[in-house]
């Protein structure tokens, strides 16, 4: 039941697809709901989602190694769209405000995913998986864009050589 809190942190990005359809499907007609409203309804939805995981976590509700699993794969999900929306933004690069808004909502899931990865690195640190620094930095590399994927794949992997030490 838990892992339902990480699933609007894991599609969020891929909502900017369904606002933007739901934003043209008016035609003429203005949407009911701003597609701005509507993308910010989502991201808090991630957002309350990735502070549950996070809260979770501080009070053990979680096994490291199994927050370590699911941070890794949401950053390796956000892949995908990230190339996307990078091509996207290549093509659209004479419009002034779409890198803008991409680089926007870049930040704004890295920040979701990274919550996702703090928790995990947390937990682990308290579960003796990994030491302080290594938390340090990787606490800090699950909020840098690149970095952060590496980061979550290494947590994962080096929990596991951890705890069967």
């Amino acid at each position: 039941m838990k892992w339902i809190a990480l699933l609007p942190a894991a599609v969020f990005p891929y909502t900017v697809w369904v606002v933007g359809d739901l934003a043209e499907v008016g035609g003429r007609e203005p949407p009911a709901l701003s597609p701005v409203l509507l993308l910010g309804l989502f991201w808090l939805l991630g957002f309350v989602g990735a502070a549950v995981t996070l809260w979770q976590s501080i009070r053990g509700k979680w096994e490291g190694r199994k927050l370590a699993f699911a941070s890794m794969l949401i950053k390796l999900f956000h892949i995908q769209n990230y190339i996307v929306l990078f091509l996207g933004a290549m093509l659209l690069f004479a419009l002034p405000m779409v890198p803008v808004m991409i680089w926007l909502l870049d930040v704004m899931t890295i920040f979701l995913s990274g919550l996702v990865g703090l928790a995990a690195v947390l937990r682990c640190r308290a579960e003796g998986r990994l030491t302080n620094k290594a938390a340090i930095v990787n606490g800090i590399f699950q909020f840098v864009f690149c970095a952060d994927i590496i980061s979550a794949i290494w947590v994962y992997r080096n929990t596991k050589e951890a705890f069967l030490k």
